[in-house]
């Protein structure tokens, strides 16, 4: 399977959400799966039972395949993405889309995750995020 998070030349995590969507059709849900979809907080508890030798993205990888689903909007997707990137001590992270997402959803995802969002792309398909204090 195609990584879906890795470490750019400037050390910032970039997560490919087109690449997310493609492995997470091909995920079977678990019952875990599912509690987590329906309670978002559970999320959290999910970040303590990872290996410690994982490095942060190989961490953040396996919690967007077990926290995110397709079954949920982009936007809540992207919430949880950074919630769980914070949880991680991720300050900033480049995410790749494979649409535009409209500037309401961009305000809806600033708002709630506690971050600031910039178009890294002219097309909008390239998101640099930084996170601020809560």
């Amino acid at each position: 399977m195609e990584t879906s998070v890795e470490i750019s030349k400037n050390s910032n995590v970039v997560f490919d959400y087109t690449s997310f969507l493609s492995a997470s059709c091909k995920h079977r849900m678990t019952f875990i799966d599912a509690l987590k979809a329906l309670i978002p907080a559970f999320e959290i508890s999910w970040t303590s039972s990872l290996p410690k030798e994982l490095t942060e993205s190989e961490k953040l990888q396996m919690q967007a395949l077990k926290v995110l689903s397709t079954n949920t909007s982009d936007s809540n997707n992207l919430i949880r993405l950074l919630r769980l990137a914070r949880a991680e001590q991720i300050d900033e992270l480049l995410i790749t889309l494979p649409y535009a997402l409209e500037s309401e959803q961009l305000d809806q995802i600033e708002s709630k995750a506690s971050c600031r969002i910039t178009m890294a792309s002219d097309n909008g398909e390239e998101l640099r995020v930084h996170m601020v204090e809560p």
